[in-house]
């Protein structure tokens, strides 16, 4: 008889665990999951109603059942969005934290100039000139079929961009322009209007971090009023007065 009763209470915690599940998934689908906040964080510079009109189907669905990598997927199309993760808020609210992306230069074209970060992705196009100040690349073309989201695939951005990316923090605060040519010679004006004339390289880091030691030299900023440029190309700075 023993055999019989073990499979008797067998039969029992089956019913039962198949009860649980088939209640817990009713439950978990239930209007009480239903999203009723979308709380947006981390907008420095995409106007809200651009992410909102992104994120206009999400309340009323299902914040377990949410998909987050399709909506993920749509929130990136925007040109300023980098990154973006979400934190559910039990039982009703969303979260949706975004990264943006950081505009390091301004890159002159025939109307206006247009904002792109450290990769080269087109930010934004201004025709006037934007409320925060940034370095100034020439010598850039940019086609005329290129828009915002697009990275531009250009040798002489790429390279004006390796070059501010290896540049310190102090350095940065004091361009004013990049100057590249058809060679990839790099030619820096400061917002003082000293020339430096940097020549090429794919390493920039020792030779920026000298000019700064030499642009805080007490001997240099005793001259500074009369410098013209400052020649980098060889192995040792000149002074051109």
């Amino acid at each position: 008889m023993e055999p019989k009763k073990s499979t008797t209470s067998f039969l029992y915690i089956s019913i039962l665990l198949i009860l649980l599940v088939v209640g817990c998934s009713f439950f978990l689908q239930s209007s009480f999951f239903t999203i009723e906040k979308v709380s947006i964080e981390g907008l420095e510079m995409i106007p809200p109603q651009e992410v909102e009109l992104l994120t206009a189907d999400v309340a009323g669905q299902n914040l377990i059942l949410l998909d987050q990598r399709k909506l993920k997927a749509k929130l990136l199309l925007h040109p300023l969005v980098e990154d973006v993760k979400f934190q559910r808020g039990y039982p009703d609210t969303l979260t949706i934290k975004v990264i943006e992306r950081t505009p390091v230069a301004l890159v002159n074209m025939e109307r206006g100039v247009i904002e792109v970060d450290g990769k080269g992705i087109y930010l934004r196009r201004h025709e006037g000139w934007p409320k925060k100040s940034l370095p100034v690349i020439n010598g850039v073309s940019i086609p005329d079929t290129a828009g915002p989201g697009q990275e531009l695939e250009l040798s002489n951005l790429q390279a004006a961009l390796l070059l501010l990316g290896q540049a310190p923090e102090e350095l940065k605060n004091i361009m004013g322009e990049i100057h590249i040519n058809s060679v990839q010679q790099i030619t820096l004006y400061l917002i003082d209007g000293i020339e430096v004339r940097l020549g090429q390289s794919q390493q920039w880091t020792e030779k920026l971090e000298a000019l700064v030691a030499l642009l805080n030299d007490e001997g240099y900023n005793a001259i500074k009023s009369g410098v013209k440029y400052i020649d980098y190309t060889a192995a040792k700075p000149v002074i051109g007065r």
